[in-house]
């Protein structure tokens, strides 16, 4: 009983997959769908980062620039200073980490594309070659 199953564990098991690891070309290809899933993945964050950087720049245009004297707007709330200031600046800190990270972003999208420009280079000539 025993044997039977091993040999039908040894039928689900794709031998190929065992040939396939020492072959360039196969892990060439494993290689460039993995760098090309992280490419599209570092610009897909590159675009939400972008976002939320344009959104935030637009929060800083409307802050008010200042306070309205207390006797013009009597059903505005008052706005306090110092809380008007602290929000300012926290949204500037968050404006200059969104315009890091997308450096970050940006110098990482493009070493992936050197990366998938010189693996699509290496498939190429080994699919040139003729098969030994």
């Amino acid at each position: 009983m025993k044997k039977i199953l091993f040999f039908l564990l040894l039928l689900l098991v794709p031998v190929s997959g065992w040939a396939d690891t020492n072959d360039p070309i196969r892990r060439l290809e494993q290689a460039l769908a993995r760098i090309q899933q992280e490419e599209q993945s570092t610009y897909q964050q590159f675009l939400m980062v972008q976002e939320l950087r344009r959104n935030a720049m637009q929060a800083e245009q409307e802050f008010p620039v200042s306070i309205p004297p207390s006797g013009s707007m009597i059903s505005s709330p008052i706005i306090n200073y110092d809380d008007l200031v602290k929000r300012k600046r926290e949204n500037n800190a968050r404006i200059e980490q969104y315009t890091v990270d997308l450096e970050h972003l940006y110098i990482r999208h493009r070493e992936l594309g050197d990366e998938r420009k010189a693996l699509v280079e290496q498939l190429g000539q080994l699919l040139q070659k003729p098969a030994e």
